[in-house]
């Protein structure tokens, strides 16, 4: 039996708070540091979570702390804030407990990678591969517990840029193994990049409005996800990314395969994929909050730039970019419908 983690989670988001329940569960000693309301209601109430119908936690309360003085001696620290907010995020936990913390970083894409070395000397990093969102009514399962929904499509997967962080990430695996698979990767940044392409979906379920699961998106939805998606590999291929086994992504020839087909042969396995496609947390921050930053920059920002740098057209992955830039900024958020996304994009390829 592994000896328990003394953990401390940074961030109350969808991820942060299930993995936080799920450690709790699992035997481990963890603090979540939250603040306000959402401190408030998570000292109030205890977490359920849901993959559809099947049960996968029952409730569970987690310890929740306000400021990270409060979190002492910890034996890991488990940064969820987004790479928009982790420069102030890690300037916050430098000044307060130090640089030596080993911590493992959750955050989307690549972009911590360079940041977070500037602030701590033990550094391991690992690609989340489920969606978490609060259910709608949280008040279906009873009034004291929050319930939220889960859609897993892969494993935890670990890794470290430097050598001598090797093993610590290896030591990790064993952290998740009790609730959720979990994977030691020496090809970290190949599964970094292939999850950045599956990402890409993320801007075009937030831009439509969290619409994709009904029946007249099916159709515009296909075709832009399965150009974007083609885009997305041909780019990692250019960049001498290698194709992983494990994680959210197809096998390449099967993306491939599925672009040259009619679109009506594969809309049943699409309607079978969309139904599971929960709200994202690029769409709980642009929908929800309205707070006009999102990881958009550091997830198809960055894929641009990657093609660019290798010479890959990209017309759709422009396109949805410079589309995204302008609803995100506007107030209020004006979604689209999948129809006119499609429209909008077809024509800014031709063009």
């Amino acid at each position: 039996m592994q000896k328990p983690f003394k953990i401390t989670v940074y961030g109350a988001g969808a991820i942060g708070t299930t993995l936080a329940a799920w450690l709790t569960h699992a035997g481990h000693d963890v603090s979540l540091l939250a603040r306000g309301e959402n401190a408030r209601q998570l000292k109030q109430k205890s977490i359920h979570i849901l993959d559809d119908n099947k049960v996968l936690l029952d409730d569970t309360r987690v310890r929740v702390i306000e400021t990270l003085g409060a979190a002492e001696d910890i034996d890991l620290l488990i940064i969820t804030v987004k790479n928009f907010h982790l420069d102030a995020c890690c300037k916050d936990i430098v000044d307060t407990i130090g640089r030596n913390t080993r911590v493992l970083a959750l955050q989307n894409g690549v972009e911590n990678q360079a940041i977070l070395p500037k602030y701590f000397d033990r550094v391991v990093y690992a690609i989340i591969n489920y969606n978490a969102w609060q259910s709608l009514n949280n008040q279906e399962h009873n009034s004291n517990t929050l319930n939220w929904n889960v859609s897993i499509f892969g494993p935890i997967i670990l890794g470290a840029l430097s050598p001598k962080m090797l093993p610590e990430a290896k030591d990790l695996e064993a952290l998740f193994t009790g609730f959720i698979r979990c994977e030691f990767s020496q090809s970290f940044q190949d599964h970094a990049h292939a999850k950045l392409v599956n990402n890409l979906a993320n801007s075009v379920t937030t831009i439509i409005g969290n619409s994709h699961r009904e029946e007249s998106a099916l159709a515009p939805l296909q075709a832009v996800l399965t150009q974007l998606t083609n885009e997305g590999i041909n780019t990692l291929q250019a960049a001498g990314i290698k194709e992983t086994k494990a994680g959210p992504l197809p096998p390449w020839k099967v993306i491939r395969l599925i672009k040259r087909l009619p679109e009506i042969l594969t809309r049943f396995i699409f309607r079978r994929k969309m139904a599971i496609v929960g709200s994202t947390s690029m769409a709980n921050d642009i929908i929800a909050r309205g707070a006009g930053e999102s990881e958009l920059d550091s997830i198809n920002g960055y894929m641009l730039k990657l093609a660019d740098a290798h010479g890959v057209h990209v017309p759709y992955s422009r396109g949805l970019y410079q589309i995204c830039q302008q609803r995100f900024s506007e107030e209020p958020f004006r979604p689209m419908s999948a129809h006119e996304l499609r429209t909008f994009l077809d024509g800014y390829a031709q063009g």
